[in-house]
């Protein structure tokens, strides 16, 4: 986790245009780690030190999203997480609410692509959720 801490605070200012893609690859490294924590947090004999480290990397991604989200070259997905978050919906709940796979809505959120009908039916989803 102390890497990904030194590159968040190497960051440049979120105005920067080379922000969104340098806290996009920082965003994908957390979620890969996020991913492997909350695997071993599964298994039956799980160590405080496993959890504490798993609330520690979604806080810092929660926290970097949020960052990324509000600047000018926000993709769709931080967007997303963002909106979503903010309205305490589920991937799922999010999804039926706008007519489309929950796998979609984690595939937008972890920057994959998306169709374009598909990409305006999250914006809407946004747009509605107030974001």
């Amino acid at each position: 986790m102390h890497m990904y801490a030194a590159a968040i605070d190497a960051l440049p200012d979120p105005s920067d245009p080379e922000y969104p893609d340098r806290a996009g690859v920082i965003l994908a490294g957390l979620r890969k780690l996020q991913d492997s924590l909350s695997d071993a947090a599964g298994r039956s004999r799980v160590t405080p030190s496993v959890i504490v480290a798993l609330s520690g990397v979604r806080s810092r991604y929660d926290d970097l999203m949020a960052t990324a989200a509000n600047g000018p070259g926000a993709t769709l997905g931080q967007r997303l997480y963002i909106a979503r978050g903010r309205a305490k919906l589920s991937t799922k709940e999010a999804a039926n609410g706008v007519g489309l796979r929950k796998d979609l809505i984690e595939a937008v959120e972890a920057e994959e692509p998306v169709l374009e009908d598909e990409a305006s039916r999250i914006k809407d989803l946004i747009a509605a959720l107030g974001g």
